[in-house]
This record gives structure tokens, sequence and C-alpha cells, in this order.
């Protein structure tokens, strides 16, 4: 059995290697970066891994390292250690996994080392779901980098197998097994996206912006298209990075975007698209260029899940896309004017209200009762003036649906025209289905000053057409229970003595009201 040699555990002084650290730290967040734009096999990300590993070992040459890590970024033996941007957001990285210290070992490899940076680009809650990241670095063998775990005697002690002198070499890290290759003179997209994250100088970031462009014309396929634009949409979102920095960066992400248009809206119509989220940020960062691409494609679009997936786009856009949409209202083909009116109702914005009296009379009888929907869901006093004058109109399906909104919004302004409409002389009943939808929005509203009206209806003696009247009385019983207004009591007790639809509507209206006033009736 091989004797376990502990070796004198020694950390690195505070003011000691301040430089090396901060310049490790850096290297490290290059390879992590590198890991997450280029694919595996590729030599940029060996290359990055291999600073990464030359710088850490200088470090390490006589004493193991340990760093804490806090929301603020890295601290060695409790003192912070101040660094660029580049150390920051590795901090950062490292804080949302959990992680509040970091252990090198002083015999440190670099699959270990490997290891723990494909893992500080997985997605952290699926990380927390398998326990952790120190969880996955054991399950893994790694036990030259630790997490967590600050007593160095603690770590030696879960070292059984350590060997003096056992190394490993990039061939234990599958991502990294390809032999490294000379890299061409000119930078990769994945190295220039961690340059520009961390560089300070506003014209220094700018040139590299313009390499990165050149570059990605040159060899578009080096790094996933919405990785690069999700890149710089972070970077345009950084409140501390300054003014001309931001601006570039939205530059650049509007650049590259429009050469990848097709493949971002190719991916949201796909069932199995997992970026969906990303394409959205991507796209509301363009503002209304973004949304003219994606009405554009749904007007193309034949599938009903491939416009339902971009109307959830569009949505998503929130008020990019409100002047787009407006815009398509004049399209002379009935179904765009319909899905654009139909989006706008999602968006409930009360800014396109007005925009909606143009399709609330259009000439397709499909488009008006969407327009009706979209007011409905926009709400407010300006799309009930809109809606009460459909109540005169004489499409009976525009008028139903103008009342079943009305009653939905509980509008109390649309209260008189309901009534009005509900009196209007009608001996045979022929308008029984839209009075029954009056009756049924006056109780969604809920106004208790229909109460004396209803009553009358309920005492009314109307012709008998084939049960048209006994109908709308069953009606307004119910509406009446819905409304619990006590002053119906004796009216619906009286005609609950009786048998029949109406008498069982009658009890079962005082049944509510007993409900709704808390108290009992005779």
């Amino acid at each position: 059995m091989p004797v376990v040699k502990k070796k004198m555990l020694k950390l690195v002084p505070p003011a000691e290697n301040r430089g090396f650290l901060v310049q490790a730290l850096v290297e490290l967040h290059k390879a992590v970066k590198g890991a997450g734009f280029y694919p595996k096999g590729h030599p940029y990300r060996t290359e990055t891994l291999q600073r990464a590993y030359d710088c850490l070992k200088k470090l390490l040459s006589d004493r193991e390292l340990v760093l804490g890590v806090n929301r603020h970024g890295f601290l060695l033996t409790g003192e912070p250690v101040e660094g660029n941007n580049m150390v920051q957001q590795l901090a950062h990285e490292c804080f949302i996994r959990r992680i509040a210290n970091i252990s090198f070992m002083q015999d440190l490899i670099p699959g270990d080392l490997g290891i723990f940076v494909q893992l500080l680009n997985c997605d952290p809650q699926k990380g927390a779901a398998a326990g952790g990241l120190a969880k996955e670095l054991e399950d893994r063998g790694v036990r030259t980098v630790w997490v967590n775990e600050k007593d160095l005697a603690s770590i030696w002690a879960k070292r059984p197998g350590y060997h003096e002198g056992v190394q490993e070499g990039w061939d234990s890290i599958p991502s990294l097994g390809m032999p490294a290759t000379p890299v061409n003179q000119q930078r990769g997209i994945g190295e220039l996206l961690v340059l520009m994250a961390g560089e300070p100088s506003d014209a220094r970031y700018q040139e590299l912006g313009r390499e990165l462009m050149a570059g990605y014309q040159v060899d578009p396929q080096q790094v996933p298209v919405l990785t690069i634009l999700e890149e710089l949409l972070r970077q345009h979102q950084e409140p501390e990075r300054s003014l001309p920095q931001r601006e570039y960066a939205l530059f650049t992400l509007d650049h590259l975007a429009d050469g990848a248009a097709d493949q971002l809206l190719n991916a949201l119509e796909g069932r199995e698209c997992e970026e969906r989220e990303s394409i959205h940020r991507v796209l509301a960062a363009l503002g209304g260029k973004g949304a003219y691409w994606v009405i554009q494609r749904i007007c193309l679009a034949e599938g009903l899940f491939e416009r339902k997936s971009l109307a959830a786009a569009l949505v998503a856009l929130g008020q990019a896309a409100i002047a787009p949409l407006i815009a398509m209202l004049k399209d002379e083909r009935w179904y765009v004017v319909r899905n654009m009116v139909a989006i706008i109702g999602e968006l409930r914005s009360a800014d396109c209200v007005l925009a909606l009296k143009r399709p609330l009379y259009h000439h397709d009888v499909r488009v008006r009762k969407e327009a009706i929907r979209a007011l409905m869901k926009i709400g407010g006093e300006a799309s009930v003036l809109l809606l009460l004058p459909l109540l005169d109109e004489e499409d009976e399906g525009v008028v139903r649906h103008a009342i079943l909104s009305l009653g939905l919004m509980r509008s109390r302004e649309a209260v008189p025209a309901l009534l009005k409409l509900l009196d209007r002389r009608d001996i045979f009943l022929k308008e029984l289905g839209v009075k029954k939808e009056v009756v049924t929005a006056l109780g969604r509203i809920g106004d208790r000053r229909v109460t004396p009206q209803l009553l009358k209806m309920l005492g009314t003696r109307g012709w008998p057409v084939l049960g048209r009247w006994l109908e709308l009385k069953v009606a307004v019983a119910s509406t009446l229970g819905m409304l619990g207004d006590e002053t119906a009591i004796a009216a619906l007790t009286s005609l609950a003595r009786g048998s029949g639809a109406l008498a069982e509507a009658c009890r079962e209206a005082l049944d509510a009201i007993e409900r709704i006033s808390g108290g009992t009736h005779d």
C-alpha cells in the first residue's frame, strides 16, 4: 500500500506575488470564456488554459493558494484582491455558483484545472441540482482543485490515493484532447470578446470591436452567433462600463445581427429551440429593427406554431414592437391585420387604443372581432368609448362581442347603453341572444342600480313565443343572484314557490344572495 506523503501546508502571504495573482486570475477568466466561446478541440481553448495553468504554477511553486470569494470579488487571507473587470467577472461566476473559497494545491495538474474551467461554464442551476460544484469536482476525481474546503489539513486527509510526482496531461480532458497546434496570428472571436470585456480604454475597445466584426465576416462559424450577440449585449448593459463602450457594444451587436437575422428567426420557429429567451433579449436590444424582422416573418409563416412563436417574440419586445405593429394595420391582407391586432392586444398598451379604431371597422368581420378582444384586454376608459358605438351595429356577432367585452371589463360607464339595448322594443324576442348577453354582462359588471329594471323584466308577461321570454327571465334571475342585491329577495321568493326552470333559477339566485350578503331569507 503506498504511503501518503503530506507536505508542509503554506499559504501565499498577502503582500507577496500580487501581480502574479492578478495575472493568473485574468488568464483563468480568459480560459473560462474561451471554453464557452469555442467548440471542443479548438486550439485557443488549449492555449488559454495552458497560460492560466502556467501562471498558477508560478504562484504554487512552494505554497498552496487559498482564495476567498464574495459578491465583491476575491479575497486573499481576508484582504480584497484588487483586479480589473476580468477578475471581477470571474469572481462573479464563482459567487453565483455558491463558491465561498477555492484551494489550488501545490501539485496542481492540468487535467484538474481543465475540469474546473469546464464546470464554471455549466449552468449554475443545473450545477446546484447536481449537488454543487464541490461534489461535481469530487465525482470527476479532481484532487488538486478544491472548493468550499479551506482547511488544507482536511483536504490532505481526503486524498488517500495521492502519489508524489504523479501528473496528468491535457489528454485527461475530453474537450482538450487535441494536441495544441499553432494559432493563426489573427485573433479569434472568443479572444476578442474576452479582451473587450476587460478593456478600460474607449479607443482600444472600439479597435477590438472593429477587429471582431472583420473576423466574423471572414469566419462566421468560429463561435455561435448568438453567443457573440449575448456577450455584446451583456457588455452594453453593464452599468459600470463607460457610455462610449456601451454604445459601441450595441453598434457592434446591431452590425453583426444584420447578417444573422434569418438564423435567429429560423431558431425561433423551431420546436426544439432552447435559446428562445436569449433571442428575445437580442431582438429587444435591436428595437424596431428586430420587431420589423419578426413581423415580416409572421407574414410568411404557414404553420400555427411558427406564428405563435414569432408572436411571443414580439410580445417580449414590448414597447419597441408597437410602432411597427401599428404600421402593419394598413396592410391589405385581412389575416395579416388580424394577427397584428391580436399581438397588440397581448401587449396591453394604452398607447395602441386609438390605432385600433381602424381595424374596429374593417371590412372583414374576423378582424373586427379581434379588435374588440384587443380593446377588452387593454381596458380603460378610451377602450370603452370605442366599444360603445358598436352596440348599435347591425351585425349581431359584432354586437355580442362588444357586449361580452364590456361585461368582462366590468365597465360601469357602459351600463346606461346596455340598459337601453335591453329596453329596445322586441315583442317576439328576435334579439334573444343579444338580450341574454346584455343581462349576463350586467351581472359581471355588478352595478346594483340595474336591479329595479331587471325586476321589472322578471314580472313582465311577454308573448309565449316558443319559451323565449321564459329563457330570458331565467337569465335575469341568475343575474340578480350575481348582483347579490337584497331588494330582489321578495320577488325571487314569490317566483321560487312554483315549479319549472324559472322557479329553480330563482331558488339558486336566493342562495347566491344569501352567500353574498351573509344573511338568511325566508
